[in-house]
């Protein structure tokens, strides 16, 4: 795979991934006083009621054993509807600038380098709470699914975090899920009895803080159907919380002698 479309495979991940299993990683077994496995995993869905807002510099790398791509983000994001992220770095420098608006009615999608920005505006507004709501309930119908296994702590960004593989149950599935992993959901699509039938995701860990439950690091080990591996890779290089985000962070005005697409 050239490099090129190793670096379109990542774009495609940063939207969406459809998997439809994964194998945890081979660890020693923990102790016996860890915590609660599924309540740390509905933290990847679910935060502390104490996490106002973050600010941070997260990094997503790509690669294939012998090409790697990676993109640089900086991140504004207050739970659950609100986000703004820009691409400061990238091994394509095209990429550079693109930003990321949202908020409970408006979402922009800004290219500078085309002088694009597409924008699209839901019929009513989301409701935070409404939101937390149903992720919680899809955590929970997630984690029915998998097998989650304690790993102990670690540290990320300079913080404490959780450390969480993810197996799938060789049990019968006939209906898709979908998995929110930090800032993307992925989604499942369940099409045999077996989940293990069409394994792309290999392995899978997820490391999450450890005081507000949310995830500072993703990492996922996945196969193609022709036996191509892959790793992608989603860690915060710094990350800070409750700063005190203000409601214009998350709206957006297209520059001058922007084209405007209405989705």
């Amino acid at each position: 795979m050239t490099t090129r479309r190793l670096g379109v495979l990542l774009a495609v991940l940063a939207v969406g991934l459809l998997l439809t299993g994964c194998v945890a990683l081979e660890d020693p077994e923990n102790g016996t006083d860890d915590p609660d496995p599924e309540a740390v995993f509905e933290g990847a869905y679910v935060h502390s009621e104490d996490l106002e807002d973050l600010r941070g510099v997260r990094r997503v790398e790509m690669t294939d054993g012998n090409r790697t791509v990676t993109e640089v983000l900086r991140i504004e994001r207050r739970p659950y509807v609100d986000e703004r992220s820009e691409v400061v770095e990238a091994s394509d420098p095209v990429v550079v600038g693109n930003q990321y608006v949202s908020n409970g009615t408006d979402n922009w999608l800004y290219y500078p380098d085309a002088a694009v920005a597409q924008h699209f505006e839901t019929d009513e507004q989301f409701d935070s709470e409404a939101v937390r709501s149903n992720r919680a309930e899809m955590a929970a119908n997630v984690s029915s699914l998998y097998d989650l296994e304690y790993r102990g702590t670690d540290r990320v960004a300079d913080r404490e975090a959780h450390v969480l593989a993810v197996a799938a149950k060789n049990e019968t599935v006939e209906r898709d899920v979908s998995l929110i992993v930090g800032d993307t959901e992925f989604v499942y699509p369940l099409e045999t009895d077996d989940p293990r039938d069409e394994i792309d995701v290999v392995e899978q860990r997820l490391w999450i803080d450890t005081e507000y439950d949310y995830p500072l690091k993703e990492r996922l080990v996945y196969e193609t159907p022709s036996g191509d591996r892959y790793e992608l890779r989603m860690e915060y290089d710094s990350i800070a919380f409750n700063v005190g985000l203000e409601d214009e962070r998350f709206a957006f005005e297209p520059p001058e002698n922007t084209t405007v697409e209405e989705w």
